[in-house]
């Protein structure tokens, strides 16, 4: 059984790029691999689904076959995929339809939502993704 963390930012205005993260980590907790990366999106929830595509499509292509444990801190993401709520966003319907269609290809596929405090590598790959050393650069200098 493997972890995937995965977690997604819109950032500050103006949006339309999320920066993504994804963690992978075997049953002891040991980080495997990790990505950061820029996918497009204007809302939060986008972000957390294009965060979801990016940590799924990764397991497909590097880990086929292993049961995968989904750990996100979006609750809403979590109850859309389970059914329980509706997507009533139209941009996010495609990203709903997307992270679907990934999960089917899964022997066994949990997803769980954590608390951020959780999730603070993937939230760090996230935001580096997007902005970069140039932000934490500019955090420096405010001290």
């Amino acid at each position: 059984m493997l972890l995937v963390q995965v977690d997604g930012t819109p950032g500050a205005q103006p949006r339309g790029v999320a920066g993504i993260g994804v963690v992978v980590r075997d049953a002891a907790g040991n980080v495997l691999t990790w990505r950061g990366l820029c996918a497009p999106a204007h809302t939060n929830n986008e972000a957390e689904y294009q965060a979801l595509i990016a940590g799924l499509e990764l397991m497909l292509q590097r880990f086929p076959g292993r049961p995968v444990i989904c750990l996100t801190d979006s609750r809403i993401a979590v109850e859309q995929i389970a059914g329980r709520s509706a997507v009533r966003a139209a941009a996010g319907a495609p990203l709903h339809a997307r992270a679907m269609a990934l999960a089917g290809q899964f022997a066994q596929l949990t997803f769980v939502a954590i608390p951020r405090e959780l999730n603070q590598l993937a939230d760090a790959l996230a935001w580096e993704a997007l902005a970069g050393r140039r932000m934490i650069a500019r955090k420096l200098t405010e001290y």
